[in-house]
């Protein structure tokens, strides 16, 4: 090595990894002048990690009995294997599980469910996804990769580490490590081997068998001991559960060569199929063939479908006054129509449901106090004289301020200890308003849910859907509602006001449920002694005058109309208007609209404005948004600008774009590239800019914009012409 070249064998120039950057949430909060948003963020997240753990709870109340019946299955099958040797046909042991159309919650279901296996079954489960089902090898790959690493100690590996070093002196990580990177050939005789070596162990710690008395030959019985070694052996060897999430997208060949295998391997296999399926389970004969069909066992179960999981989530959760948040009519309405008509997935309409919550965090400052209401005070007396502005300056709390009485007015304008308090008293009526509104809601629905054309919905979210709208006596289903109980029969109406009073059984702490309760049954009881009621007399019935036998038609209507209000009603009919008269007043009293009451914007959340286009975005609005304005989605300050301004340290689609929509149906190539080429070199200044134009475009600009072109033409804006070649035409408008 010369001088001339290097003075130093050290010198050089040596490349390495920069720093990971991690996201900053502070980059993403509003930009607005709320000092107060990560004290916000806080209450959210502790209110929803409690939120979540109840959800979790409530999908494993309701997964466990489909998830029993699995287990129960899977444990009675392969009890009698010492049978299959002397069959020609072996079937496979296959649970057909019926999930529903909702695809984004199966993955869910199918983890607990590998979870519950694994634990309560045995530990070798695989579980298949049709990306990695296109070929038979990679099939059989998949589960040998993952039954391998069900042995493998999860105290020896670092899940933080990227990679295993190979120095660690850990034999079984690191091999079985690389057995998973390396790429080796695996058939179902190879999983057989593995099997039968990994599953001696089970059969040398089972306790030494009792020696069977016979008095047959000594060859006869060396031959029975054989037979019964044997059966013991293989009885004491775990299943292979291999679950598929989703055959209606797998490969139908690869499906058969599959099963055909496992059915010829199932005397060293005892292998266990969970089939899931999202419409029918007659989806499996249209896939394979009868003869593939025919080697399987099949049992079917059937999933909760996902409107049901939707019932048990409001009418347990949200729509329970242990939540504080509260979502308002627009908001909910929205998440339902999405769910029912758009996805019918849980997963989306609980993520949706977290996205509002969040909102309601941190754009109303007035969320300081959404909180369980024996936090209410604490967290009043600690707010501080920048947050009591801040509150004084919200338009709800302004509008409580103009409702109240001219001295109270005063102290809340000036005295924040009176703040503080009309705050905290505000918010706990809101809490115990929720305590005597949702049992009574219940009661109303318990009321209604067997009335003919289901006036007040056949679900409690519709009747609340409701009442969060309008008032629900106005409503024309309240109306006819009562209508028909008028109509009720004395054996319908003592059931119906039995089985609404165990609605409110166990929330009978609150004064007026307590009341609702004692009155309701006291109703009752005199509608089991009507005998005891007085009977009504009508006043003047003998005077009632009879009309002449020739009368004109009005004279007849109006007889009749008097007639009948002047009918002598029954004990019971008089009984009945009684206890619908009062529970009319009750629900007048009790089912107020939430969003009518003073400071509300407290708990909940009614912005559909501010979550709609993140929940269920317009495509082709996102796209050109993003494209016009980048600097809102990049969040970076060198491309903030307007709409109709172009600036150079914009990214080169977003410039093509702006330009593209100045031209008229048919744009130039030529013009666009000369337009994209002035914009990109204006930082350059006047005199290189004058240099580049004689010179014309460089290489690098003409690529950058045959590039920013190519991408506008894949995102559907633009599209080759053949009336002129040099020219493109414009797709969008």
């Amino acid at each position: 090595m010369s001088t001339n070249t290097a003075t130093s064998v050290s010198t050089g120039c040596f490349v390495s990894k920069g720093k990971y950057k991690r996201a900053n949430e502070i980059n993403y909060l509003p930009d607005e002048d709320d000092k107060f948003i990560k004290h916000r963020l806080k209450h959210y997240a502790k209110q929803w990690d409690e939120l979540s753990v109840q959800i979790d709870v409530l999908r494993s109340d309701l997964n466990a009995q489909i998830f029993d019946d699995l287990v129960a299955f899977i444990l009675s099958c392969h009890k009698d294997r010492h049978d299959i040797h002397r069959l020609p046909i072996t079937e496979i042991p296959t649970a057909v599980l019926v999930t529903g159309v909702n695809t984004p919650d199966h993955g869910v279901m199918f983890s607990n469910m590998n979870y519950i296996i694994k634990a309560k079954v045995t530990p070798f489960v695989a579980r298949l996804l049709p990306k990695d089902c296109l070929r038979i090898s990679s099939l059989i790959n998949s589960i040998y990769n993952q039954l391998t690493n069900t042995l493998i100690n999860p105290e020896d590996i670092d899940l933080d580490d990227s990679f295993i070093d190979e120095s660690i002196d850990v034999d079984n990580t690191v091999s079985l490590k690389k057995s998973v990177r390396r790429k080796r050939t695996v058939s179902m005789s190879t999983l057989s081997k593995w099997y039968s070596e990994k599953c001696r162990t089970y059969v040398d710690d089972q306790s030494p068998r009792k020696k069977a008395k016979t008095f047959a030959s000594p060859r006869k019985k060396t031959l029975d001991l054989k037979s019964v070694d044997e059966t013991e052996k293989q009885d004491s060897k775990p299943h292979i559960v291999i679950m598929i999430e989703d055959i209606e997208n797998m490969n139908a060949s690869v499906l058969h060569d599959f099963i055909s295998l496992c059915s010829s391997y199932l005397s060293t296999l005892p292998i266990v199929l969970v089939l899931g399926i999202a419409t029918a389970i007659t989806a499996i004969h249209q896939i394979l063939s009868s003869s593939t069909s025919s080697l399987m066992c099949m049992e079917k179960f059937h999933a909760p479908p996902a409107s049901q999981y939707l019932t048990h989530l409001l009418d347990k959760l949200i729509m329970t006054p242990s939540i504080p948040f509260k979502l308002g009519p627009k908001v909910l309405n929205f998440l339902l129509d999405n769910f029912l008509y758009h996805d019918f997935s849980i997963v989306n309409f609980i993520q949706g449901f977290k996205l509002c919550m969040l909102e309601h965090f941190l754009r109303n400052p007035l969320s300081e106090l959404c909180c369980p209401v024996e936090d209410v005070d604490a967290i009043a007396s600690k707010l501080t004289q920048a947050e009591i502005e801040h509150f004084r300056r919200h338009p709800s709390f302004m509008r409580y301020v103009e409702g109240t009485p001219g001295p109270v007015q005063a102290k809340t304008v000036s005295d924040c200890a009176a703040v503080k308090i009309r705050l905290a008293q505000e918010v706990k009526n809101l809490h115990s308003f929720h305590k005597v509104f949702f049992p009574t809601l219940s009661f109303l629905h318990c009321l209604g849910q067997n009335l003919p054309k289901f006036p007040l919905g056949k679900h409690l979210r519709e009747l609340y859907s409701t009442c969060l709208s309008e008032t629900i006596q106005e409503s024309e289903g309240y109306k006819q509602a009562f209508f028909f109980l008028r109509l009720m029969c004395f054996d319908e109406l003592c059931e119906l006001l039995g089985s609404c009073l165990k609605t409110i059984e166990s929330q009978t702490s609150e004064k007026t449920l307590l009341r609702l309760n004692e009155d309701v049954n006291k109703f009752r009881y005199r509608l089991k002694h009507l005998d005891d009621e007085i009977e009504e007399s009508v006043p003047g019935e003998a005077e009632i005058k009879i009309l002449p036998q020739r009368a004109k038609l009005h004279e007849l209507k109006e007889k009749l109309q008097s007639m009948s209000s002047s009918r002598k009603r029954s004990p019971y009919e008089r009984l009945r208007e009684e206890i619908l008269s009062y529970l009319d007043n009750h629900f007048k009293c009790s089912l107020v609209s939430p969003m009518s009451l003073s400071l509300h914007e407290v708990l909940y959340f009614n912005e559909l404005a501010a979550v709609k286009e993140q929940i269920r975005p317009s495509p082709r609005y996102a796209i050109q948004t993003a494209l016009t304005e980048p600097g809102k989605l990049l969040s970076c300050p060198c491309c903030q600008c307007g709409s109709d301004s172009i600036l150079s340290s914009m990214p080169d689609l977003c410039i093509v774009y702006k330009l593209h929509l100045e031209c008229g149906t048919l744009v130039n190539l030529y013009d666009w590239l000369q337009a994209f080429v002035m914009i990109i070199s204006s930082n350059n200044g006047p005199e290189n800019q004058k240099k580049s134009k004689s010179k014309g475009p460089t290489v690098e600009q003409r690529a950058r914009f045959i590039r920013a072109v190519s991408e506008l033409q894949f995102l559907g804006f633009i599209k080759g012409t053949q009336r002129k070649t040099d020219h493109v035409t414009r797709l969008t408008w």
